[in-house]
């Protein structure tokens, strides 16, 4: 619970899981897989057959990381393996010789292809691990990458769903951001059994507002202009700050070592 604070935003405090029966944390999430609360949810990974979230995402990182770069060497190392082979049968000697002329020099795209096909068939094994390399790599690099630009972030892939959700609503020009005065931020006090105050570097009273009809919220009158002075609509996520985003260092440090 003394992890991450509530941003009011995406998560709200004192929401209950109905299958776990108690409050959910800032940044959970109930797997129906797993069929328990993850703290810090990211996603559930096929990979491993494991939620991944507060306690292993350091180590998934790792492993996409370790991943992406073994199944690149696997497939240059069978690139350069098979290539010797081919240079061995374009020079018709049993010892490659420095010096020779490249098997591939002054060959068509259509004899280039038969090559490696002739290649490919003379050792199996090796053809056939170096081209699952070579297909799996960009997807393992893709995944690396896409995690990386979640750390940068300072989101996880269930927050970025919810974003994407709140980007639709501000599309449609259903969404206001209180621009009132932060002493008179119309929300609840904060309960200290369900909102326990969390030692986080940043501090926000970001308040939103979804409209089903499109206009601001007129039950509660606060403010010297009037609440149509204080609420303004969203036009873009730019405009709202992310409480978990920290910078890139600090968030990936959040990874590592948790505060």
């Amino acid at each position: 619970m003394r992890s991450y604070p509530y941003d009011h935003v995406l998560f709200q405090p004192g929401q209950i899981c109905r299958t776990c029966n108690f409050v959910k944390p800032a940044r959970s999430k109930h797997c129906s897989v797993c069929n328990v609360c993850v703290a810090k949810h990211d996603h559930h990974c096929v990979w491993i057959m494991n939620c991944i979230g507060q306690n292993n995402i350091s180590h998934f990182l790792c492993m996409l990381l370790s991943l992406s770069i073994l199944l690149t060497y696997g497939a240059y190392l069978s690139y350069n393996l098979l290539s010797r082979a081919l240079q061995l049968r374009a020079s018709g000697l049993l010892n490659h010789e420095s010096g020779t002329e490249n098997w591939s020099s002054g060959l068509t795209w259509s004899m280039y292809a038969s090559h490696w096909s002739w290649a490919l068939s003379q050792d199996i094994r090796i053809g056939g691990v170096g081209l699952l390399a070579l297909l799996t790599a960009p997807l393992a690099w893709t995944m690396f990458l896409y995690h990386l630009y979640l750390v940068w972030a300072g989101m996880t892939t269930n927050e970025s769903s919810k974003w994407s959700e709140w980007r639709e609503y501000i599309d449609e020009g259903l969404v206001y951001k209180w621009l009132g005065n932060a002493n008179h931020v119309p929300a609840q006090s904060k309960d200290p059994t369900t909102e326990p105050v969390v030692d986080w570097p940043i501090h926000s009273d970001q308040r939103l507002y979804w409209s089903e009809d499109g206009r601001p919220p007129g039950a509660i009158a606060m403010g010297e202009d009037g609440i149509s002075a204080s609420w303004k609509p969203v036009h873009g996520l730019c405009e709202i700050s992310n409480l978990y985003d920290l910078g890139f260092w600090d968030n990936l440090k959040d990874i590592f070592c948790p505060m």
